[in-house]
Parts: structure tokens; sequence; C-alpha cells
């Protein structure tokens, strides 16, 4: 059984799991910085300079272009680094004459997630106090042997995939309680009654407060205050896989003033989803899919997310909980203006009748809610301290 009351067992999961995310990430957009100093030059200066560069730039290329599997064409959609005009470097040198033409570095979504990834684990690793220092070899590695990068991004995302919800223990943890009851907390988790343990994941883990019912009974607002992160799922937009514009820049300032390891744990999970999950949802080579499907294991888990909440619908089957359920305590209504979800309002009305006394409505909600909120299947949004907006979370 873990101990998830322990700094030196979180101190452990850190140093294990979030520090070689932190050197490969890093070494990884050490590459892509090196790679990036050549954009714009030509790509005979360069191979003159670092002979090793052919194979990024040459690994698997002719005449005919880019194979989908090879070496060079993973570098480019990974990279976005490329010989500008394919056909002019092999007319060149049809000719025996010395290849004038530029190669271009750009940066890709996949770089920016990753460059995303390296900065979460930082804040991580900072803000827990954990002394780990930085693997200096691992910095240069891919600089001095190329050829080697796509190893080291394999080692990347299997340590990325072993520190999933669903994949660590710790991590889910996070997951498990980042919208939740003292009742519930307590109840799954039975050594949070232990006031030094709960005072722990509120000072280490940083759970806070986030919604405390306006009554008298000091018993009951205890159990139904909701704990959390406040620095992530605030808002309708909880998708965990897909890739939209200008996304990374919008949530690196969000991450920067995370002031929570929670939270931060969250992003991490959440941009590695994003990073395994929407590989499809943009244009990458057919190389890097069979690559990570093969670190995967198999194509059944090509994307964590879609198998982690696959499981934890057929758990809550198992349970008996029955969606429909959560809507007979009447205090929602169905709001067009965000996007389309279900908006409960918490009013007096759904905690104390007429006569000031409490009633259940909101409290049998937060008790009917609670596995599904606890495996994640549903998110609970709050706009403010009467307002929240209940989103199922899907695939």
């Amino acid at each position: 059984m873990q101990d998830y009351c322990s700094v030196e067992s979180w101190h452990n999961f850190i140093r294990t799991k979030i520090a070689p995310i932190r050197d490969y990430s890093q070494a990884i957009v050490n590459f892509w910085k090196f790679l990036k100093a050549f954009d714009g030059q030509h790509i005979s200066k360069v191979l003159k300079e670092y002979p090793k560069l052919k194979v990024v730039f040459l690994g698997g290329v002719d005449e005919n272009g880019y194979r989908e599997d090879s070496f060079a064409n993973v570098i480019r959609e990974v990279f976005g680094a490329k010989i500008t005009d394919l056909k002019a470097y092999f007319s060149f040198v049809a000719q025996d004459l010395e290849p004038a033409v530029p190669i271009e570095v750009r940066k890709t979504e996949i770089l920016g997630c990753i460059g995303l990834i390296k900065d979460v684990a930082n804040l991580i690793i900072d803000k827990a106090g954990v002394d780990v220092e930085e693997n200096d070899k691992l910095q240069e590695e891919y600089v001095n042997n190329p050829e080697k990068i796509f190893e080291g991004l394999l080692k990347f995302l299997q340590y990325c995939i072993n520190v999933c919800v669903g994949f660590d223990d710790y991590m889910t943890f996070v997951w498990n309680i980042r919208k939740i009851t003292k009742k519930y907390l307590n109840l799954v988790f039975p050594e949070t009654k232990k006031d030094e343990n709960f005072k722990f994941l509120r000072e280490f883990l940083g759970l806070t407060e986030l919604f405390v019912p306006d009554i008298d009974d000091a018993s009951l607002r205890d159990e139904y205050t909701i704990y959390g992160f406040p620095d992530i799922y605030t808002n309708v937009d909880i998708n965990d896989s897909f890739w939209w514009a200008n996304w990374f820049e919008r949530c690196s300032e969000i991450i920067q003033n995370a002031k929570t390891i929670g939270g931060l744990l969250l992003w991490l999970n959440r941009l590695i989803w994003k990073l395994i999950c929407g590989y499809h949802s943009i244009e990458i080579s057919h190389g890097y899919k069979i690559e990570l499907e093969r670190v995967l294991g198999d194509d059944s888990i090509v994307c964590s997310l879609d198998e982690y909440l696959k499981a934890c619908k057929e758990e809550l089957i198992r349970l008996n909980w029955k969606k429909d359920d959560i809507y007979l305590y009447n205090f929602f209504r169905f709001s067009e203006d965000s996007y389309g979800k279900y908006i409960g309002i918490i009013d007096g009305t759904s905690i104390k009748n007429k006569n000031g006394i409490v009633v259940s409505r909101l409290f049998g909600f937060l008790d009917q809610i609670a596995p599904a909120l606890f495996l994640g299947v549903y998110e609970l949004v709050f706009v403010d301290k009467n307002k929240f907006i209940l989103i199922e979370r899907e695939w």
C-alpha cells in the first residue's frame, strides 16, 4: 500500500518518475535548439561542419522524397527540421555540384508540448524542494550523437507513459482528489481522517477548499466541503486529447502561475495525454506513430486517456452507478453559452428549506456524483461560489 501522506514517499516519486522526464525533455529541447542554430544555412555548409547530421536531414531520403518510416521524416515532423528543396538538392548532387540549398528548422506542436512538459517537471521539482541533479551527460548526448535522438525520444515517451493517471499510483491519487468532498476523501482514503495526514495533503500537495456549503451545522459543512487544486480544470475546456491553435501559448502562463504541486502534477499528466493521444490530430509521420505504438505495447492502448476512461466507465457499471440519477436533484439548467453543458445553481433552496432547515438536495447530489468525479468521468467547474458546470469527460 502506497503512503500518500509522507514527504519521503513523494520525494522518491519525484526523483524516480519526474526527474527523468525533466532530463529527457531538456535534452530533446537542447537538440532542437542545436538544429535551430542552422536555420537558413545551406545544407552543404552544415554537413561540412557537422557530418554526423547527415542522418538527420537525409536518413531514408532520396530524389523521390521522404519515406514515411525514414529517420529524416521523423526529424521533420517532430523537430521541424528539413532541407527546403529536396529536388534541388539531388539535382546539385547529380551534377557533382555543392548543394546550395538552405535548411529550415521550425518549432512544431510536438516540441511545444515537450517544452511545456520540461517546464512543469522543473516546477514540480523546485516546489517540492527535491534535491536531484540534472543529468549533464544526457544534455549533450544527442548533439554529439544525433543518430540516437530517436532512441532518446522513445525513452522519454516511456517515462511519460509510466507516470500517467492509471499507470502510476501517485499520479492517480492526485487525479482522484482533484475535486472531492471531505466525506468521500475520508471514505476512500481512511488515513486522511487523521488531522496530521490531511494537513500534509493541504500543505505539500496544495489541496485547497474550492466550495464550502453555507450552513451552520459544522459537521455537515466539513463533510461536504469540496477540496481540490485551483490551478487546473477551472473552465469548460477540459479536453485532454486534441490540440488547437495557440493552446500551448495560452496554457504556458497558467502553468507558470500555478501555486500547488498537485495542480502541476495534473498539468503534467494533461500534457502527456495530449502528447500521446493528440498525435493523430495533426500531421505527423507514419514512422513516429509506429514507434509510439510499439512503446505503448499494442494498438489497443495507443491513447492512455481513452483506455483509462473506458475502464472507469466499466467500473461505474459494476458499481451500478447510473448517469441519469445525478439530474434528479433538480437544480440544473441547460446552457448553450457554456458549450452545451449543464449548469448547477447552488442557491439557498438547494441547502435549506423555507424554514431554514438543512435539506439533502445538494448533499445527495454530491454523494451521487462522487464515484464518477473521483474516477474523472465527470468534472465540476466552479463559476463562482454558488454556481458550477457539470461536464462529462469524453474521448
